[in-house]
C-alpha cells in the first residue's frame, strides 16, 4: 500500500472522491423473485435498425471483472484503455479464482409495472448462453428491431441463480412516441476504475462504488 506522508497529501487523499462518478443518479432495474412487468428497449443493438434513432442511440456490451467473493465490486477491465488490469492479472496468476473478465449486457428500458408511472431504468446482464440477453440478440437478428414492441419480463431466483424470462409482444403498428422518454447515459453506469486504483476498489480498501453496488444479476 501507498505510504502518504505530508498534510496536503493526506488531505488529497482523504478527500478524494471514492468512485462515486453519477452512478447514484442510476436507476437499475430491480425486480423481486416472480415479479413481472412489461419493458420496452430504448436503444437499438445496431445502427443498421430500421428503428434505430441517434438520441437513444445503442445499447452496450462491456467486458468487466468482479472480485469472487463480493459480487457488487464490478469494473471494466482496462486491458485496452490502459494496457494492464489488475484483475486480469489475478486471474492470469489462478484462472480458478474466479477474477476471469466476462461480458455485460447494458441497456435502458422503458418499465411499466402496474404500480407507477412507466419509468426509464438501466438494466445489466451477464452475456451468456442462459441470459436473456440471447433472446434479445436473436429477436434483433430476425426482425431488426428490439424496440418496437413491447416485452414481457419475468425474474426467476435470486443471487447468482437469478434468471429472466423474456417474451416478445406484438411489434407496433404505428410508430412509438418516444418525446417524453428520456434513456440514462449508459456509458455514465459504467463503473471505470484506474489500474492505480483497482486494487484498492476490489479487495474493499474504499468505499464501494454507487454505479456498481446496486447492478442486478
Amino acid at each position: 500500500m501507498t505510504i502518504v506522508k505530508g498534510l496536503k497529501n493526506i488531505n488529497a487523499l482523504v478527500d478524494k472522491p471514492k468512485y462515486e462518478g453519477t452512478g447514484s443518479k442510476v436507476r437499475w432495474l430491480k425486480l423481486a423473485d416472480g415479479q413481472s412487468v412489461k419493458i420496452r428497449f430504448i436503444e437499438e443493438l445496431d445502427e443498421d435498425s430500421s428503428n434505430y434513432n441517434d438520441k437513444r442511440g445503442l445499447a452496450l456490451v462491456v467486458k468487466e471483472h468482479t472480485n469472487p467473493k463480493d459480487y457488487k465490486r464490478r469494473a471494466l477491465d482496462t486491458m485496452e484503455a490502459e494496457g494492464r488490469d489488475w484483475a486480469e492479472e489475478m486471474h492470469r496468476k489462478d484462472p480458478k479464482a474466479g477474477w476471469r473478465a466476462r461480458l455485460r449486457f447494458y441497456c435502458n428500458v422503458l418499465v411499466d409495472d402496474g404500480l407507477e408511472e412507466p419509468y426509464v431504468a438501466v438494466w445489466a446482464m451477464g452475456v451468456s448462453k442462459q441470459s436473456a440477453f440471447n433472446t434479445i440478440r436473436e429477436y434483433a437478428l430476425e426482425t431488426g428491431s428490439i424496440s418496437n414492441l413491447t416485452w414481457k419480463l419475468k425474474r426467476n431466483g435470486q443471487g447468482t441463480e437469478t434468471s429472466y424470462t423474456l417474451i416478445p409482444g406484438v411489434p407496433d403498428k404505428e410508430p412509438y412516441d418516444w418525446s417524453k422518454v428520456e434513456p440514462f447515459p449508459l456509458e455514465k453506469a459504467l463503473n471505470k476504475i484506474p489500474y492505480a486504483e483497482q486494487e484498492a476498489f476490489y479487495l474493499g480498501f474504499d468505499t464501494p462504488s454507487a454505479g456498481s453496488s446496486n447492478i442486478e444479476w
